[in-house]
């Protein structure tokens, strides 16, 4: 499948499943949703008047934490059900309709860049991380959260995942899901949430972290190296964050001598 193929796909997909579970209470206690690591980068860099550039803001969870900061949030995604949802949830925020392969922003304008679980359920991660690292500014800061290859999520996705998505492209197996192993995972994020994830939430995640078209899988390693492509120095880094693991970037300035 091509590049253009598989981001049709994707679109799609989120559109009929944002990775959206938010309820009111949680809307209202946003901050709590936060991760840790990204918590800390907003403390040190986010602050009232920043220009920042969310890329894949979903349905709007880090979006809504970082316009009540009071700072100038462009929130990119390419979901236009996702953009929909952020807008409800941050109606002062601008919103994009764009790739990450392909930003229509310009190089270097924005203080810092936020990209938590996105690049990794694009065609080319690698490519995606390109295109967040130039719309940084030199003596900016970049938050990614990338899936991590050392984790068990990347057996359950990569071995389990395959025939569960096969089951989903067709009328029996689609009702077979829902009547099984979603009612499984609905029951287990109930336990776990103590008994506020509501069916919505469980159907999304689920979407998200079983039948998403693509989803890559990355070391600490290979993000670095990423990095230094690009000019950017890792200075914080977060092995365990979920899934994922969290990597905080500082684009050099051209004297070295900003950070």
């Amino acid at each position: 499948m091509n590049k253009g193929q598989l981001q049709k796909q994707t679109r799609a997909h989120y559109n009929d499943f944002p990775f959206d579970f938010l309820t009111e209470e949680d809307e209202r206690n946003i901050e709590h949703l936060q991760p840790a690591p990204f918590l800390h980068f907003a403390e040190r860099h986010l602050k009232p008047g920043a220009r920042v550039a969310e890329i894949g803001c979903g349905s709007g969870r880090a979006t809504l934490f970082m316009a009540r900061r009071g700072i100038d949030l462009v929130a990119v995604d390419i979901s236009l059900g996702s953009l929909r949802l952020a807008r409800r949830r941050a109606s002062d925020s601008k919103f994009v309709l764009a790739s990450n392969l392909s930003l229509p922003l310009l190089d270097g304008v924005f203080d810092a860049v936020v990209s938590d679980g996105v690049i990794h359920h694009t065609p080319d991660a690698y490519r995606s991380f390109c295109e967040n690292a130039r719309i940084l500014r030199p003596g900016g800061a970049m938050y990614v959260g990338v899936y991590r290859r050392k984790r068990y999520y990347y057996y359950l996705y990569t071995y389990l995942g395959p025939p569960i998505r096969w089951l989903e492209k067709n009328k029996f197996g689609k009702a077979l899901i829902l009547s099984t192993l979603l009612p499984i995972y609905y029951a287990v994020h109930l336990i776990k949430s103590r008994g506020t994830r509501t069916w919505y939430g469980a159907k999304n995640l689920f979407y998200d972290y079983i039948i998403t078209p693509r989803a890559t899988f990355h070391t600490r390693e290979e993000i670095a190296e990423w990095g230094r492509h690009n000019g950017l120095a890792l200075i914080e880094y977060e092995e365990n964050v979920g899934n994922v693991h969290a990597f905080v970037f500082f684009k050099a300035t051209p004297d070295a001598s900003s950070y």
